[in-house]
């Protein structure tokens, strides 16, 4: 996957999407945006993530 893809991810229960900042080996970086607050205040919009845990959005 490159930068800049739109993924699907499960946060926490929650569905989100967002989008790869930075590839790492085995993760990446993805920033998203979130209307809840506690999610926001832990987060800050960024989270990284397996690439085994989300899926790429076409």
């Amino acid at each position: 996957m490159t930068i800049g893809t739109k993924v699907t991810f499960k946060l926490e229960g929650q569905d989100f999407t967002g989008e790869i900042a930075k590839a790492y080996v085995n993760s990446y970086l993805i920033t998203f945006e979130s209307t809840d607050p506690e999610i926001v205040d832990k987060y800050h919009n960024k989270v990284i993530i397996s690439q085994k845990q989300f899926t790429a959005v076409n």
